[in-house]
């Protein structure tokens, strides 16, 4: 079979997967290969979904079945329990005066059909006080050291808590705006936003908090930029964004929404990731899409590269290293050279250890 004919059937169990009807049922005749396909993309549970739509004749061998839903199931509880120390440790943080927004995470899992199905990794969080004016960020790092975990401070975007069935990300800050006037501005407004909100919106009732619509709208944007930039993108970044919308779509300014992807040097980017991902659920065809989205597409398929974000100087010019094939990305999506990206990386580093808003 093609690899083209595996894309497609890929695409169509994915439909499959969150609700969507198709014309015709996927024909795979490589299951291995779809599995494969699945796995690296973040969409195993997603695709499963989508084969228990297909007719019966149309579906693995049993025991091949059953193998790919033991995987799920695992997922499954890994989901489960994360998600129950997340909420343990934002009571932890209620009852020392501290609200708990989640960034990304579980405010885009609910909008799956089934939210133990998005796969995910450690959980982003911003600390803000529920009354008074102190530094949450600070406080909370401290309630983590002394309630036994290891945290690591050592970052100025956020620091890292290391519990035993999850990794959080503490946010200082939500972009990595040093020396980048473009994410200062965006940072400046996330946290206006978030600063202005009541603390209302609880997930599952719990102390866990969803940010406002806009604030999650823009860092998901944002995030999935600045992966495809770093690292590149899989279908499940490209998903995640029309799942987020298709959830939300009423609740999103959109007029000021197109203006703040303007200001904040997002637009071109966005553009292609909104449209592949319309491509994706079958809403545009290949021959709709740019010459920009083809390249972004290509960039999809293309084996995802995963940096290792170290802190140290060797790490940051490593990063800087690995962006030079990536220069054309910087041409297309992104409001600065490549260069000036590098420039940002390694002065940022040596002579912006901390930076301030």
């Amino acid at each position: 079979m093609s690899r083209e004919r595996e894309y497609q059937d890929f695409f169509e169990l994915v439909r499959l997967g969150v609700g969507q009807e198709v014309s015709s049922m996927p024909e795979v005749a490589d299951w291995e290969a779809m599995r494969d396909i699945a796995g690296r993309h973040g969409l195993t549970s997603v695709v499963l979904d989508g084969i228990e739509r297909m007719p019966l004749e149309k579906r693995p061998d049993k025991q091949y079945l059953l193998q790919w839903i033991g995987e799920v199931m695992q997922s499954e509880q890994k989901y489960d329990v994360q998600l129950k120390s997340a909420i343990e440790m934002a009571v932890l943080f209620q009852h020392n005066n501290i609200r708990t927004y989640v960034l990304k995470g579980v405010v885009i899992s609910e909008c799956y059909p089934k939210a133990n199905h998005r796969v995910g990794g450690d959980l982003d969080c911003f600390l803000l006080p529920v009354h008074g004016d102190f530094d949450a960020w600070a406080l909370g790092n401290d309630l983590m050291k002394a309630n036994g975990y290891t945290v690591e401070d050592n970052f100025y975007k956020h620091s890292k808590f290391l519990m035993p069935n999850l990794t959080v990300e503490n946010h200082q800050f939500m972009t990595a705006f040093r020396c980048n006037k473009w994410l200062r501005k965006m940072e400046i407004f996330l946290q206006g936003m978030l600063k202005e909100d009541k603390g209302k919106d609880r997930i599952m009732e719990s102390a866990l908090l969803r940010p406002p619509v806009m604030v999650s709208a823009l860092f998901i944007v944002e995030h999935a930029y600045t992966h495809f930039l770093n690292e590149g993108l899989n279908w499940r970044h490209v998903l995640d964004w029309q799942m987020f919308c298709e959830r939300h779509r009423e609740e999103i300014g959109w007029g000021a929404f197109e203006t703040l992807l303007d200001e904040f040097g997002l637009r071109k980017f966005y553009d292609s990731y909104e449209r592949l991902g319309r491509y994706l659920l079958g809403v545009l065809d290949y021959g709709e899409l740019t010459m920009r989205d083809v390249r972004m597409l290509e960039d999809v398929w293309a084996d995802f590269d995963v940096v290792e974000n170290d802190k140290n100087l060797r790490g940051k010019l490593s990063l800087a290293v690995k962006m030079l094939p990536a220069r054309w990305k910087y041409r297309y999506f992104s409001e600065m050279s490549m260069l000036h990206a590098m420039w940002i990386y390694v002065w940022g580093y040596l002579f912006v250890k901390n930076p301030k808003l």
